[in-house]
């Protein structure tokens, strides 16, 4: 008996892209080639999933082209990976806007104008589209604020 459904032939796009993107570790996964982590062992650590997980995980992404193998380097985000952005912004919009109090580590702001963006995709500010050029994380957890397109783990 499979551990959930099987989305991937749905006509609904949001059923389609839970197929793909709702397993906890995979959007994990996704945060951490972001921030720049590309080998397995950086992602174990950082994750703190477990070795068999995790190599199920990547495969998994794999299949779905989200990320490749990088030969030496890991793993890289594909442009299918990159497309997931937003979708780990409004994951950080929510948790901000349902516990606005809470102790969250990641901040994402706008490399154009410096402004906290407070829309996953979108600058209010510049009033421009947010994208893998134009974001800044902040994370606690590594100790400041970076761009993406200089960190992760790309192609």
């Amino acid at each position: 008996m499979p551990l959930r459904s099987d989305w991937s032939s749905a006509t609904c796009p949001i059923a389609h892209a839970a197929d793909a993107l709702a397993d906890p570790w995979i959007l994990l996964i996704l945060r951490e080639l972001f921030s720049g982590h590309a080998r397995f062992d950086a992602l174990r650590t950082a994750t703190g999933i477990a070795e068999s997980v995790l190599a199920r995980r990547l495969r998994l992404m794999t299949e779905q082209r989200l990320v490749e193998r990088a030969d030496g380097e890991g793993y890289r985000l594909t442009d299918q990976g990159i497309a997931t952005l937003p979708v780990l912004h409004a994951y950080a919009r929510f948790s901000r806007v349902v516990d606005p109090d809470g102790p969250w580590g990641l901040t994402v702001t706008c490399r154009r104008c410096g402004d906290e963006v407070v829309s996953a995709d979108w600058c209010a500010t510049c009033a421009r589209p947010i994208d893998i050029e134009t974001t800044v994380w902040r994370r606690r957890s590594m100790g400041g604020s970076f761009a993406l397109a200089e960190r992760a783990a790309l192609r």
